[in-house]
């Protein structure tokens, strides 16, 4: 029996990679180990949810340590993210206490860079402190209030494994630092967040994971789940010949991932602009439109095209692998994972940068077109698959370093049953 706890910020039911890749990996595994799935998280949310695996759910908030989920749950497994969220770091100390074997997912797209500047960043984190969290079918609660919870968990889990005060004030302060993106010890970091098994998405990540406290001995490079569809498709994907291009609009979330000019305002005024700018350029282009599946207000939008009479038609939950099969080029905001879907699909990329996104890697990186101005978009669609012919060489570089080579839910269930296999897990 391979009895596995996951913690995760949101529940199996959001689409988030985690989630992802446990729809895809219970099936694999299941296939040689019998598997129980327990799935911690912050917020309670509707029964009603849809979850395409079979799994617990447990609330970290209904726990006083991370002892107590363990006692309970009596994993075989814990699933984690290394790094600075003081949950995820409760129960690694904890799983190490117990001898329980550890798995960690080590992100390795860096979207944006961090904000240098320190009074740009505190500025920063004090807005983001105020927001609230958006819960669905729950009260919704302060984030700076969610960051004070967080860290009395930890100090309780550390204490019920009696761990010095002086060791918690000294882990507290170097998490501090790290929220604020401040240069911590890199000394004492050396192995602190390590698991039995690191699950590495690319080569930027080994770098970027010694770094932060990890061992390149525990880790496995697997390449993104998320990206092994594309890596498919993209041997079928040959750009076509076509008069009149279909592009395919990808808006971002922006409002917690990077350092932009970016607020509901500037984003409606955004979309009044492009309303009006395509119904001079509808015969030369038609536009489609994938708003966030989670962040973005579809009425929102609607309310804004229909009342330009817009024909950019709207689209949000729709499968976002056959918009891009479909589009012959993508615009959009800023970096994205859907960004990087179309970009491993061979899709010339535009970056519309209304927002003046601080740091950007596509653009950093010079896989994308970068567009200024709206009025500009015309110019730039039919500069595009030029622009990806010149630089082929360049985008299959930045892939190959960022995303892999494809095949990644495959070598993530060799990783993991070679790791139980290793302790006698079966």
């Amino acid at each position: 029996m391979l009895r596995i706890l996951v913690i995760n910020e949101v529940g199996p039911h959001v689409k988030n990679r985690i989630s992802i890749l446990f729809e895809q990996i219970v099936p694999i595994l299941s296939k040689k180990n019998k598997i129980e799935v327990f799935w911690l998280i912050s917020d309670k949310f509707s029964k009603k949810e849809v979850i395409n695996f079979p799994c617990e759910i447990l609330f970290w908030k209904d726990f006083r340590t991370a002892k107590e989920v363990i006692e309970k749950t009596n994993p075989s497994l814990i699933f984690l993210m290394p790094g600075q969220s003081t949950i995820d770091y409760s129960f690694l100390l904890t799983a190490r206490f117990f001898k329980i074997l550890t798995c960690g997912w080590v992100e390795g797209t860096p979207m944006f860079t961090y904000i240098q500047n320190p009074k740009k960043r505190l500025k920063y984190l004090i807005k983001k402190s105020a927001e609230k969290k958006q819960i669905k079918d729950d009260k919704s609660s302060f984030k700076s209030i969610d960051y004070i919870r967080k860290n009395l968990f930890f100090i309780r889990s550390a204490r019920a494994l009696r761990i010095s005060c002086k060791n918690i004030i000294s882990d507290l302060y170097q998490q501090f630092l790290g929220t604020f993106f401040l240069k911590v010890n890199e000394i004492k970091s050396r192995g602190k967040f390590n698991c039995n098994l690191l699950l590495i998405e690319n080569e930027f990540s080994i770098e970027y994971g010694i770094k932060n406290g990890l061992l390149k001995d525990s880790m496995v490079m697997v390449g993104d789940p998320n990206y092994d569809l594309a890596f498919l498709k993209s041997k079928n994907s040959e750009p076509e010949t076509i008069r009149k291009p279909n592009v395919l609009f990808i808006t971002v979330n922006l409002a917690n991932q990077a350092q932009s000019n970016w607020s509901i305002d500037n984003q409606n005024k955004m979309l009044d602009e492009l309303s009006v700018e395509y119904e001079k350029l509808r015969d030369n282009f038609s536009l489609n439109m994938k708003i966030h599946p989670v962040s973005d207000d579809f009425n929102q939008y609607k309310k804004i095209l229909d009342k330009h009479n817009s024909h950019i038609k709207l689209f949000q939950h729709e499968n976002i692998y056959e918009l891009i099969e479909k589009a012959d080029v993508i615009l959009t905001t800023a970096t994205s994972t859907a960004g990087s879907i179309a970009l491993i699909m061979n899709k010339p990329l535009i970056i519309l940068n209304y927002f003046n996104v601080e740091n950007d890697l596509f653009l950093n990186s010079k896989v994308a077109i970068d567009c200024n101005n709206i009025s500009k978009i015309k110019e730039c669609v039919n500069d595009a698959n030029l622009f990806n012919e010149k630089n082929k060489t360049e985008i299959k570089k930045f892939i190959k370093k960022y995303y892999g080579e494809g095949n990644a839910i495959q070598k993530i269930v060799n990783a993991i049953e070679n790791l139980v296999k290793s302790k006698g897990i079966s």
